[in-house]
This record gives structure tokens, sequence and C-alpha cells, in this order.
């Protein structure tokens, strides 16, 4: 039996939305502050539920403080409520449907994205596989369970979303922002897609909405002088913490020495030399 696909690709794209120089980092989404609303419509009549969203974005920026390009990482994204909507015809029939546990992750972990320029602020990703999951029951009574069995669908079903793999969403676009070392992510999103992508006349679903996270980013290792750049500038103060813990906190306040530690081992000694080279000449 063919299953009621309820715009999987849709509801990809809505909450993929969200790594470069500096390590990746988790953007934390705010669920106080991402919301997004579900708009269903078939012929003509149409109802709407919404759902806070929560999870990561995992994301690399050329600068923290400007950053200028971006690369994504990893995505894990969950609505935190059950949507369901309602739609009556009177003596004609209903449509009734809801989702439950729906969850949207990358498709492709350790493979990144990028880079893409920030603009202003503003970047867009391409072409970004997404893996749906969770639940979505429907029940079609009258005449949208006659136009639902004349598409080739039951009236009656519950369906895994993400059974028929990863969809792909044509863009993932947003803003990054910087206040410190405070990087703000924020989609606002506004797509109308087919219900049901085979067979456009039987309705659409309208998603729209921002989702909004962010995530404090500690100075990356060998940026001794904590100016949020791995240079030359910070040659000197890579030996004065190798040779003079004291001296480097004296000439270095609010910086952390650790920040020496380029081969992560917890100790700062002759083992970071060759790993800050590395990073002084580009490695990653």
């Amino acid at each position: 039996m063919r299953r009621f696909r309820f715009a999987v690709v849709l509801l990809g794209s809505a909450l993929a939305a969200a790594g470069g120089a500096a390590a990746p980092f988790d953007v934390v989404v705010d669920l106080s502050q991402s919301t997004l609303h579900f708009e269903l419509c078939i012929s003509g009549s149409c109802d709407t539920d919404s759902s806070a969203v929560t999870g990561t974005v995992t994301v690399d920026v050329d600068s923290v403080t400007e950053p200028t390009l971006i690369w994504l990482h990893d995505f894990d994204l969950q609505l935190a409520d059950t949507l369901s909507w309602y739609i009556s015809w009177s003596f004609l029939g209903s449509f009734s449907a809801s989702a439950a546990n729906v969850q949207v992750t990358y498709a492709e972990p350790g493979t990144i994205r990028g880079p893409e320029p920030v603009t202003a602020g503003d970047f867009q990703f391409h072409d970004v596989p997404a893996q749906p999951a969770g639940t979505m029951t429907y029940l079609a009574v009258g005449i949208p369970c006659v136009a639902l069995q004349s598409a080739g669908y039951l009236c009656d079903d519950t369906t895994p979303l993400g059974a028929e793999g990863p969809q792909v969403a044509d863009v993932f676009a947003g803003t990054i922002s910087t206040e410190g070392r405070v990087v703000t992510l924020a989609t606002t999103l506004d797509i109308t897609a087919p219900l049901v992508p085979e067979s456009p006349s039987l309705g659409t679903l309208h998603v729209y909405g921002t989702v909004r996270g962010s995530a404090f980013v500690p100075f990356d290792a060998g940026d001794l002088n904590c100016d949020g750049l791995v240079n030359s500038f910070d040659i000197d103060p890579f030996v004065l913490a190798l040779t003079d813990p004291a001296g480097y906190a004296t000439a270095q306040p609010g910086c952390n020495r650790m920040l020496a530690d380029t081969n992560h081992d917890g100790v700062v000694n002759s083992f970071d030399i060759d790993p800050f080279v590395l990073l002084l000449t580009g490695g990653r």
C-alpha cells in the first residue's frame, strides 16, 4: 500500500534551517524564541497549528567577532509539541491529521558544507540533505477520502516520517550576528509546498516562523593574545606562556594560559610547539 507522505520535504526544509578557522561549535536553539506555524489548506479551507522548536545547529566561522564565511557541520532539531489539524466541510466530509515526535537531523554527518559567504550578516546553504523522523496520523472522511483514494492513498493511516530516506532542502537561509564571543543565528521561514508532492491539487502546507539560537564561543587554542585570530602576534605570548606563566598572566590579563595547550593534553609544554606552528601556518 502507498503511504500518505505528509510533505516530508517541507518539514525537513523548515526545521533544518540553521563549520573555518575556529573549531566548530553548537548553537543551542532558544525554545522561547523559536516558533514555526503550519497552515494546512485543502480545497480552500485551512487550519493552523504551531510548535516551539528545540535542538542544536553546529557551525564554524572564519572569525567569531566579524564572520565573513560560515560552514555547516551538523543539526539536530525537534518540534517541542505535537501538531494537529482539523478541516470540516460539514456533511461533505472532514480531514484531520497529527504529527508527533517530529525531528530533523543532518543526513550526512561528517560531511562539512561550505564555506558560504556571510554578507551583511546574511548567509545561505543550498541542497542540504535532511533526515525527518516522527509519525504522521491522518483520517479523511467523505469527499477528502474519495480524493485520496483516487490518488492512490488510504483514507486512514499512520506513517513514519522519513521512511523514504533523506530529503533535500533547496535553501537554508539565515542571519548571523555577534556580540563579544556570543554568536546568534536566526532563520526566518516562509515556505508553501504541496501537501503531497505527487498530487499538488490535494492541498498545501504553509510553514512560517523564526528559529533562533546562540552560543558562547571560547577563544581558540593558539590565540594567546585573545584577539580572535591565531597569527604571528601570538608567537611572543605563546613563548611567554611556555616559559613564564606569571609573566604571561601579567602581559595578557583576561586570557587563559591554557590556550597554549595546542595538543590538548591538559599541559602546556614543549609538545605544544609543533601544533602551534601548524595553527600558524593554516593547519586545522
